[in-house]
């Protein structure tokens, strides 16, 4: 049972660490959403007491701001390194290349990631923290993507255009859940990718 905050004083500061109590949160995230998270379960998870965590974090959205800054840091990385480390596989690089290395609007864990991202934006809007951590987070990110354009733009093959503006605004910047609220109306893997083909390849 976690000890109350009246029985703090039997608790070593140094016997929690930040990283056990991150690694509770994220399970209670995993588990219940950012909505669902409750500090007092944190801590439970975690075997310390509430107050160890408001020591480390100030408050409940502190604690968010870490926990949901980490989580979104690492999903942009995530899929920003191993689209590269797929790109770097090869010689030259065609637009077929590309658009067969992108996500698709349907697969599993491109939509999980999706979803996890907005929620983690959603909170954001109302945790002052959290917003300044994603908003540093993605102006790096976005450094990173201008050097993985330079490289694709430097490994083009002979007769391949790259149409580097739509690249950034439309792969970048829009989220592929909403296409999961049109249900059958909305657009299908093949389309997307044609609309790829179109669109990435024209000047």
């Amino acid at each position: 049972m976690c000890p109350s905050p009246a029985e703090d004083h039997s608790v070593s500061r140094s016997s929690v660490s930040k990283a056990d109590i991150l690694r509770s949160a994220r399970a209670q995230i995993e588990e219940k959403g950012v909505l669902g998270l409750r500090v007092a379960e944190v801590a439970k998870g975690a075997n310390c007491s509430l107050t160890q965590i408001y020591r480390y974090f100030g408050d409940r959205d502190g604690l968010l701001a870490q926990v949901l800054g980490d989580i979104y840091e690492e999903s942009l990385y995530d899929g920003y390194n191993k689209f590269m480390a797929r790109v770097k596989k090869l010689p030259e690089i065609t637009i077929e290349d590309l658009v067969q290395m992108l996500p698709t609007p349907t697969q599993y864990a491109a939509m999980v990631s999706q979803e996890v991202r907005l929620q983690i934006l959603a909170t954001s809007g109302m945790n002052s923290q959290l917003r300044r951590r994603i908003e540093a987070s993605s102006q790096l990110h976005i450094d990173d993507w201008e050097s993985g354009l330079d490289y694709i733009e430097e490994h083009l093959a002979p007769g391949e255009v790259f149409d580097r503006r739509m690249f950034s605004i439309m792969l970048l910047v829009q989220t592929m859940y909403y296409r999961t609220l049109l249900g059958d109306r909305g657009f299908t893997d093949e389309e997307y990718q044609q609309f790829l083909r179109d669109k990435m390849g024209s000047k």
